[in-house]
């Protein structure tokens, strides 16, 4: 055990537990743990409450150096770098190269490695909050202003850590290096930014106390680089596995999905984790404000817009409008939320198929979003929409906050004379029992009326469809119970089905 985290643990009145793996106290009320980020940072974990009413996280980490040998290692290294030779891309390459050169640096009376750490984390990482990046327990990061850092942990919800930022200048020049690390600088000018940190986590900047009273602010959204696969997104609960095959099949033939619900309802998860649905062989284009998308296939065009503020400025409408010149057979949008929408239907007329997320709790907000301004499509036009999944970040019986897919419509038509959406709810959320249910064979009108036109299956035949639906399920469900998570390892095994036959794959998953 290290110096620090001993003496940490020797200055506590209560002694921690310390844990490899804190997520068996997911949903425990009390606990007092210590867990392992990194070979230098520490996690203390407390269910005893702040004077606000949080549950307390402390980071430990190295002691800090004094400030005057901090620039004085600067300056030695600054005249160790060679500038002719190339800045590696990778940022695990540009840590071994500064740690070669950290390494030459002579220093006395403290703790090299510890000199290592805070420089890099200084001048490569975040700072102060690198180990909250770190952190592959936390969903969100929140600094509000001068004060405490705020998070959202997966096992115990929203916390309050124990790194502050007391001076505002301090803090402005925190935001100002964070937003230049990410290519996207704040400035007065631009003081609200959106973009990615380093390590695909995406950020909103606020910048300046003119329009923020109580200064310069962050929140930060994690996002794993591996990207949450179908099998865990059923596995949590999220989504049922006859849910999954339905989208499957709705996917193979090419509909449109909007994946709609509130902010942190999980909807960039959830079509992350579908995207693995759609055919191999496809062109797929996506287009974000910040990437966050992850897509398997090959020929997959990633596009993202860029803010200067003025000429040179790419909105998601410019480029919705440039992807339908490459032919792509899927469309990808991030969020629609602008005049961008507008453009989206216009590509589902014209035969592209479309997939986004899009915030609207319900199918008539949905259609009162889409209709009205600024997106303004015309209601005639929505029914080139087949499917609207709705998500939501609810409590369980245990006070946990989980993901749950309340509901799932088809669009039929739309009313010629009362312009009303007709539309018919696929899946349901029981919230009593915890599940999503299925209406049942005979309830999907485009299960019914799409893919058995396009397929020439009459009425008769019907129940082909549904059983190659519950197959699918069945294939689904499998991979959960063999606990094959790996969003490569899904994409692989769904790539063999289409291949082998679904009935073959079952069978090989079931013997691996």
């Amino acid at each position: 055990m290290s110096e620090y985290l001993q003496s940490y643990i020797n200055g506590l009145e209560e002694r921690p537990e310390i844990v490899d793996d804190p997520s068996r106290y997911k949903g425990s009320k009390v606990f007092n743990i210590i867990y392992k980020v990194s070979d230098l940072i520490f996690i203390h974990a407390l269910s005893r409450r702040s004077d606000d009413g949080y549950y307390q996280y402390f980071v430990i980490e190295p002691p800090r150096p004094p400030a005057s040998l901090l620039e004085d290692v600067e300056i030695q290294f600054a005249k160790l770098i060679n500038y002719k030779e190339k800045v590696p891309d990778v940022l695990q390459e540009k840590e071994k190269k500064m740690r070669a050169l950290l390494e030459k640096i002579k220093t006395k009376g403290f703790n090299r490695e510890y000199i290592i750490y805070h420089f890099i984390r200084d001048k490569l990482y975040t700072g102060p909050i690198e180990p909250l990046i770190r952190d592959p327990f936390i969903e969100d990061i929140s600094l509000p202003g001068l004060g405490s850092v705020y998070i959202v942990h997966k096992l115990f919800g929203p916390m309050k850590t124990n790194i502050r930022i007391e001076n505002q200048e301090e803090l402005d020049e925190l935001i100002v290096t964070l937003s230049e690390k990410t290519l996207r600088p704040v400035s007065h000018n631009r003081p609200i930014i959106d973009a990615a940190l380093p390590d695909g986590s995406r950020v909103n900047f606020v910048f300046g106390t003119d329009i923020s009273r109580r200064g310069s602010n962050l929140t930060i959204r994690k996002f794993s680089k591996v990207p949450m696969s179908i099998t865990q997104v059923v596995a949590s609960g999220t989504m049922s596995a006859i849910l999954a095959g339905y989208i499957w099949m709705l996917l193979d033939e090419g509909m449109n999905l909007f994946v709609c619900g509130e902010t942190a309802s999980g909807k960039t998860t959830s079509l992350n984790a579908i995207t693995a649905f759609i055919p191999p062989n496809l062109k797929i284009i996506t287009i974000e404000d910040t990437p966050e998308l992850t897509v398997p296939h090959e020929n997959w065009v990633a596009e993202v817009t860029r803010e200067t503020g003025g000429e040179g400025t790419v909105k998601l409408f410019d480029l919705l409008k440039a992807a339908l010149r490459q032919r792509p057979n899927y469309i990808l949008v991030g969020e629609i939320r602008d005049r961008e929408g507008n453009v989206a239907f216009q590509a589902m007329q014209t035969g592209h198929s479309v997939m986004a997320t899009f915030h609207a709790a319900n199918i008539r907000t949905l259609v009162q979003r889409l209709s009205g301004y600024p997106i303004e499509v015309p209601k005639s036009y929505i029914n080139n929409l087949n499917l609207a999944l709705f998500q939501s970040a609810l409590y369980d019986k245990k006070g946990n906050s989980v993901r749950r897919v309340i509901e799932v419509d088809e669009i039929i038509d739309v009313d010629p004379v009362t312009s009303d959406v007709i539309f018919v709810p696929v899946f349901t959320y029981d919230p009593i029992y915890d599940q999503i249910n299925f209406a049942g064979k005979g309830s999907s009108f485009l299960i019914e009326n799409k893919i058995a036109v396009r397929r020439g299956i009459d009425r008769r035949n019907m129940n082909l469809l549904y059983d190659e639906l519950n197959l699918r399920a069945q294939f689904i469900k499998t991979l959960v119970e063999k606990k094959i998570f790996n969003y490569f390892d899904v994409w692989n095994w769904i790539l063999k089905s289409r291949q082998m036959g679904l009935e073959e794959a079952i069978r090989q998953i079931a013997v691996t």
